[in-house]
């Protein structure tokens, strides 16, 4: 059985998130994919409620920059970094622990692992 948020919790969330990057921002400067995936954290949120932020975000006058990335690449790095540390720890490393050993940043990270969620849709 699928849950669905009302339209309340979801304007909430997308509020707060747009909150959050706008937030002691000069006017007009841009805001990385990175700045947006530290910003959502761990919340569950839909392909829709990041498309309200995007727009949200824009309707504020700030683009929304992403950096040349390579998503297939970066997920291979997250799963074989997965991997071998679940091998040799016995758990599965958090966000932090993924980056580190992988060489990505957390955003980077983030966003293969949304890259994935797309990919098994």
């Amino acid at each position: 059985m699928y849950a669905f948020a009302s339209m309340e919790t979801t304007l909430s969330v997308v509020s707060e998130i747009v909150g959050k990057l706008l937030t002691g921002r000069p006017s007009g400067a841009a805001i990385s994919l990175d700045e947006v995936a530290d910003a959502i954290g761990t919340a569950a949120v839909t392909m829709p409620e990041i498309e309200a932020i995007f727009d949200a975000l824009e309707a504020a006058g700030h683009s929304v920059a992403a950096e040349p990335k390579n998503p297939p690449a970066a997920l291979a790095k997250v799963l074989s970094t997965v991997r071998s540390f679940s091998a040799v720890s016995g758990r599965k490393p958090n966000l932090a622990e993924i980056a580190q050993h992988s060489g990505l940043s957390v955003g980077e990270v983030r966003f293969a692992l949304l890259y994935a969620r797309v990919l098994v849709r």
